[in-house]
C-alpha cells in the first residue's frame, strides 16, 4: 500500500475516533422544559394560559388563585386529573403540579416515572420502590428547573412536578412580603 494512502487513512481514523470522543464527552442536553410548546424558562400565566386553553384544559370551577391556576386536565394527558400552575406576583411561571389520582393500585407512579424517563433520561435521584410505599424520582434540569415524580404512602396518589428554583425562591420571598403586610395577625 503506498504511503499516502496509508496517510490518509491514518489522518480519516483519528478524525473519526474525534468525532466519536467529543460526542461521548459532551453528552446531548436534556430537552428544555416546556408545556404544550411555551418554553418554561420564559412562560408568563398570560402564555400558559392561552396554551392551556389551546390545549382544551379548563379552568376549574373558582380555579384562579392569586399565586396559582388550577386546571381540569379533560383527557390531555392520561390518568392526571388537575394541573395546578404556579406564578410569581409578576405573573412568571414556578411551578406546575400534575395530580394522577389513585384509590389502589400504584401503576400511576411507574408510568409517569417511564413517560419523564423517556423525554429527560434516567432520574438523578431514586428513592423508594416503584411497586410500593412511598416513593420520590428527581430529575436535575439545566435552568434551574427540576422534576419530581412522587407518590406519599398510604395514599398512593402520584404527582408530577416541574419547577423552576429561581422562582420558587422569588415567589416564596413574595409570600412571606404579603403575609408579614396583610393585617391577619
Amino acid at each position: 500500500m503506498p504511503v499516502r494512502a496509508r496517510g490518509w487513512r491514518r489522518t480519516l481514523s483519528v478524525a473519526v475516533l474525534a468525532v466519536l470522543v467529543a460526542g461521548a464527552a459532551h453528552p446531548p442536553a436534556p430537552p428544555r422544559p416546556s408545556l404544550f410548546g411555551v418554553l418554561l424558562q420564559t412562560a408568563t400565566r398570560a402564555t400558559l394560559t392561552r396554551a392551556l386553553t389551546n390545549a382544551h384544559m379548563t379552568l376549574a370551577p373558582h380555579g384562579r388563585h392569586r399565586w396559582y391556576d388550577l386546571y381540569e386536565v379533560n383527557g390531555v394527558l392520561k390518568h392526571a386529573s388537575k394541573l395546578a400552575v404556579s406564578y410569581t406576583r409578576g405573573g412568571r411561571f414556578v411551578k406546575a403540579v400534575y395530580t394522577f389520582p389513585s384509590f389502589i393500585s400504584t401503576r400511576h407512579f411507574r408510568e409517569v416515572l417511564k413517560m419523564v424517563t423517556a423525554k429527560y433520561g434516567p432520574p438523578t435521584h431514586m428513592k423508594g420502590q416503584s411497586s410500593i410505599g412511598r416513593a420520590r424520582a428527581r430529575w436535575d434540569l439545566p435552568y434551574g428547573f427540576e422534576i419530581i415524580v412522587k407518590r406519599r404512602w398510604p395514599n398512593p396518589t402520584t404527582y408530577m412536578v416541574i419547577e423552576n428554583r429561581v422562582t420558587l425562591i422569588r415567589m416564596k420571598a413574595e409570600q412571606r412580603h404579603a403575609m408579614a403586610h396583610s393585617g391577619a395577625f
